[in-house]
């Protein structure tokens, strides 16, 4: 029989079987591995398939998961963190425990609310099928490593319970197995409650034939750590040395106590005393919990435990555990200890409560940490870090390489958050130096590594740049010199593309404008059209044929000559017509890599104008009119949008900019205003009918428009025809419109104008981003992976074995081609390996170096700007020291005053002795 698929399998087991299914699950379970068999669904089963299976009694699919290496002691994701053994319990299905017991289910398992185990919970349920429960309680009491006093977190054992609860069977059965009848809660104890609830019981019972109890120093050793009493808890652990439980010391010791083990629950509650002795002892200090998947560096980090965490680290460090990774484990929310720390979930309401230390400790194991980890919200730390008003985590992280540029799966930039002065801060330690500053062989070394993407795929490099543009309190950061150089070599490896781009739009619109001017460069209104007209404007419109009239041809050279115009024709057709088209695969993959953010774009818009009206100009018959207006349009759109590219230049994007933002605003005062101007043409309209130029609304509302400009022509207005209305409506007019509203836009002009001019240098930093940003989106997005669907690109299981996203990944020559491209853009996989730059400022012409490129020169400026961060860090240390030294000389001349002081005292005072 053939396997099912996965999601198939997956469903069918999360769903239960019908009888007769076996053989059908048996395949379908064989086609899964381990990690599918023992996977948690989500909602809202929250449990491992084996969970499905006991709590619906199919004895069948236990067995066969069990056969297939389902683990038997997992745990689901409920409130309770449950076992398959509690479920089984709650059931009483004495089949399933013995099948689980068999598989090598802890009987003795705790679960993760009240920390009960199998026999706390049976005591609970005994009403319901007592005998049921009678043999289930049999099989367990049976098990050799069965513990009969545990106790939950209420300090209740199940003996107690039993009692409770009336189970008079459980209650026999478990005192003839040892059970202590002196476990007490509060002021009672279970042999106190059996007197009450099961009068007459005790004396029934020959206590000279009771099993001697097996003792457990696990549970022995978590009532001691529980108490706080630190000197038992290591006389137990002597005691377990001393006897021939020895060799079960390691298990003792990880035993697990529903929600934690020992060491986890030390480190949860600060025990630090604790700690110390079961690290001597052996503990694991890397073993996760089954609830939380947390270990107990977690535990410690999210408590701020700094003292724990030091012995922590260092017992991962003599056990070799770091080089493992322990410092990347995640628990069950993808957190880190990264995260825990500067997450602060608790006051420091403690000497030994302290994130910070808990940080640093964790960031001197800097190699062996993932500083950037993601979480289940794909959020790194430095997400959380932005989150608190104390900004200390954000800077320490930030100089220990954490990346500006990831988004979490809400899109949101850590970045966004960060305070401006402290990313200054930030920028201005990350430019090193080494030597006097005087000296030869004075050098400055700018670090990018929070610029750099974490991983080592092809990434964009300018995310955070993007924000810093668009944010107006961090816009004055793109002017310091760790980002003003990156930008600046950044726009070395990009600009030739931006340079292709006006090449092959210049030759496109001067081919276009040639094309239109030639072809459709006169035109007569048909209504007024002459046979004479026609044949000029025929002539007009065909160079060659004019050519030929003049010249008087014989018909063979005429036909040539046509034939000659004809090729000409055809061939800037096809020129424009390859442009075109060019630009057109151009906006597509724009539109494939984010069709939100291209829509939303009045340029895109006019760029999709321009090759629509190119091809129906070339392409469509139309008739004259038509022919003339479309070439009229499609000419305006086509310079205009040369200026808009010419304006993505950072040196001309200072103008372009100017124009952008005076014809926005422009457009925002108007249409409020506009209302206005509509009122106007209608009165107009209503008392100067009399006049041609408002015969019509329509005539009336042109001519308003134009009056508005200042072209008013008061002289030929017909004002005496209602002199009152005309004349006061006129005065109205030039007051509310000529004056006042038109010197608003002006003035509205010259600020925007002002406001950008003293902005200018940020202005083209940020246009520069914003270039860098758009070239980047085009050749490191997927657009064929975003074209296609998801089933189609990529395989059932998730997996990179499918033959078609195998073609589009590699195989694909437009993938190649975009990939290759993209690959040139980016700086930290080929010329900033190292992901810093070394200059050396006093060495004249040798004064450049940048690492592995050593085509790119830095400008004079930028050096400089380096050179005056250093000093002012030079300045600012010397500042520190020197009032470090008057504190100093403060102290002693204090410490001298009193000195003096004393000797005065006694040297004018003698005591009477020495009299």
């Amino acid at each position: 029989m053939a396997s099912l698929p996965v999601s198939n399998t997956s469903s069918l087991l999360s769903h239960g079987f019908k009888p007769g299914d076996e053989e059908k699950l048996r395949n379908a379970v064989k086609s899964l591995p381990q990690k599918a068999i023992n996977h948690v669904f989500p909602h809202p089963v929250y449990s491992p398939v084996l969970h499905v299976a006991v709590q619906n009694n199919s004895l069948e699919l236990v067995q066969i998961l069990l056969a297939a290496a389902a683990d038997p002691n997992a745990r689901d994701q409920r409130g309770k963190k449950f076992c398959p053994i509690h479920y089984a319990t709650q059931n009483g299905n004495k089949e399933i425990l013995e099948a689980l017991l068999k598989a090598g289910a802890d009987p003795n398992a705790k679960e993760g609310e009240f920390g009960r185990t199998s026999l706390h919970i049976l005591a609970t349920r005994w009403k319901t099928n007592e005998d049921d429960y009678k043999a289930f309680l049999d099989v367990l009491l049976s098990y050799k490593k069965i513990k009969i006093d545990s106790l939950d977190s209420n300090g209740s054992s199940p003996l107690y319970m039993a009692a409770m609860k009336s189970w008079e069977y459980m209650v026999r059965q478990m005192i003839l197995k040892g059970a202590n009848i002196e476990s007490a809660v509060g002021n009672k104890t279970a042999g106190d409650i059996i007197r009450k609830k099961l009068p007459g019981l005790l004396e029934t019972i020959d206590f000279s034939v009771i099993e001697k109890p097996k003792r457990f120093y696990g549970e022995e050793l978590y009532d001691a750590l529980k108490d706080g009493d630190v000197d038992l808890f290591r006389e137990i652990l002597q005691e377990v040395d001393n006897s021939d439980e020895v060799k079960y010391k390691a298990s003792i010791i990880e035993e697990d106590h529903g929600e934690y083990t020992l060491l986890q629950y030390a480190c949860d509650n600060g025990m630090q005393d604790f700690v110390e002795v079961l690290l001597k002892h052996g503990a694991n200090p890397v073993r996760k919990d089954d609830t939380s998947k947390m270990s107990p560096i977690m535990y410690a980090t999210r408590n701020g435990y700094y003292k724990i965490v030091e012995m922590l680290i260092d017992s991962m460090k003599s056990l070799r555990e770091l080089e493992k990774g322990a410092l990347k484990q995640c628990d069950q929310r993808k957190e880190t200890p990264l995260h825990k720390a500067v997450k602060r979930e608790y006051p420091e309401n403690s000497e030994d409560v302290d994130y910070k230390k808990c940080l640093n400790l964790l960031l001197e194991k800097k190699r062996y940490l993932d500083i950037d980890a993601q979480d289940e919200f794909d959020n790194t730390p430095l997400h959380y870090a932005v989150l608190c008003d104390d900004q200390s985590f954000v800077r320490t992280l930030l100089l220990n390489g954490a990346h500006l540029g990831i988004r979490n799966k809400f899109g949101t930039l850590a970045i966004t958050r960060i305070q401006a002065s402290v990313l200054e801060e930030v920028l201005n330690d990350c430019i090193k130096y080494k030597n006097n500053v005087a000296d030869r062989d004075f050098e400055i070394i700018m670090h990018y590594s929070m610029l750099a993407p974490a991983q080592a795929s092809q990434q964009p490099e300018t995310e955070c740049l993007r924000f810093l543009s668009s944010s107006r309190k961090h816009r004055r950061l793109l002017l310091h010199p760790i980002i003003d150089t990156f930008l600046f070599l950044k726009w070395q490896r990009i600009r030739q593309y931006y340079f292709f781009n006006i090449f092959a739009y210049t030759a496109f619109l001067i081919l276009l404008t040639a094309y239109v001017l030639i072809y459709f460069g006169t035109f007569i209104d048909p209504s007024e059209a002459t046979p004479q007209n026609e044949t000029e404007v025929a002539s007009l419109n065909s160079p060659a044929e004019e050519s030929i009239a003049d010249q008087g041809m014989t018909v063979e050279k005429m036909k040539e000559a046509l034939m000659e115009n004809l090729v000409i024709k055809f061939l800037l057709k096809a020129v424009i017509s390859i442009f075109a088209l060019y630009i057109a695969v151009r906006e597509g993959v724009q539109f494939c890599v984010s069709w939100r953010l291209y829509v939303s774009r009045l340029e895109n818009w006019l760029e999709i104008s321009i090759v629509v009206l190119t091809f129906v100009l070339l392409f469509l018959p139309l008739s004259a009119g038509p022919q003339q207006s479309l070439s009229a349009w499609l000419v305006l759109f086509s310079w205009i949008e040369f200026i808009l590219l010419l304006g993505r230049h950072p040196y001309l994007a200072v103008y372009i900019t100017m124009f952008t933002t005076v014809t926005y605003n422009f457009l925002k005062f108007i249409i409020m205003f506009s209302f206005m101007i509509v009122a106007f043409s209608i009165s107009f309209y209503l008392v100067f009918q009399v006049d041609d130029n408002f015969k019509t609304y329509h005539q009336s509302l042109l001519k308003t428009i134009a009056m508005t400009t200042g072209e008013i022509e008061y002289t030929d207005l017909p004002l005496s025809t209602l002199p009152v209305s005309s004349h006061l409506l006129f005065v109205l007019f030039v007051f509310l419109i000529v004056l006042v509203l038109m010197n608003l836009l002006n003035g509205l002009a010259v600020s925007d104008i002002q406001q950008i001019q003293q902005e200018a240098e940020i202005v083209s930093y940020s246009s520069r981003v914003e270039l860098i940003s758009y070239i980047e989106s085009v050749f490191l997005a997927s657009p064929f992976q975003r074209i296609l669907p998801g089933p189609i690109t990529c395989c059932e299981n998730g997996g990179d074995d499918c033959f078609l996203a195998t073609c589009l990944d590699s195989s694909n020559p437009a993938t190649k081609l975009l990939n290759w491209m993209g690959r040139r853009t980016l700086m930290f996989q080929s010329c900033l390996r190292e992901r810093r730059i070394t200059v050396y400022p006093n060495r004249g012409m040798d004064r450049w170096h940048v690492c592995d490129c050593h085509s790119f020169h830095l400008k004079e400026a930028q050096i400089e700007a380096a050179k005056d961060v250093v000093l002012e860090k030079e300045h600012s240390v010397s500042d520190h020291r020197l009032s470090s030294l008057e504190y100093r000389l403060d102290e002693v001349m204090a410490a001298i005053s009193s000195l003096a002081d004393k000797v005065n005292k006694h040297v004018l005072c003698p005591s009477p002795s020495s009299q």
